[in-house]
């Protein structure tokens, strides 16, 4: 093992301990905590097997490990900008609902003019 893996498997591992003891005591979603460990174990297990990540590759028809973790980077990063992007069209359609009913709220009755 050269200085990267000593250094950076263990610290992926405790990653996924730590996100798995956070579902365990409901300090977040059983799923967000179990999609961050299964993230942080991969990522403890590739670094400490590199050659795993090869086989994986070589297994979908892609030459590399590294370029499995790169498409497989470029594909989260994409499912994050969607989910993002879903939930700012939320707020602004909830910001936008709000606003009609305080509006319609505080509305009122226009005077006619000249009666006083």
């Amino acid at each position: 093992m050269n200085v990267f893996q000593l250094i950076f498997a263990p610290l992926c591992a405790l990653l996924a301990a730590w996100n798995a003891l956070r579902g365990w005591r409901r300090m977040t979603s059983r799923r967000a905590a179990l999609f961050w460990t299964i993230l942080w174990a991969g990522a403890a297990l590739a670094i400490a097997v590199p050659d795993l990540a090869g086989l994986a590759a070589r297994t979908l028809g892609i030459g590399r490990g590294a370029d499995l973790v790169f498409y497989l980077a470029i594909l989260a990063g994409l499912i994050a900008c969607r989910y993002f992007y879903n939930r700012y069209r939320r707020l602004e359609n909830m910001i936008t609902e709000l606003a009609r009913a305080i509006a319609i709220a505080d509305a009122r009755w226009p005077t006619q003019s000249g009666q006083r």
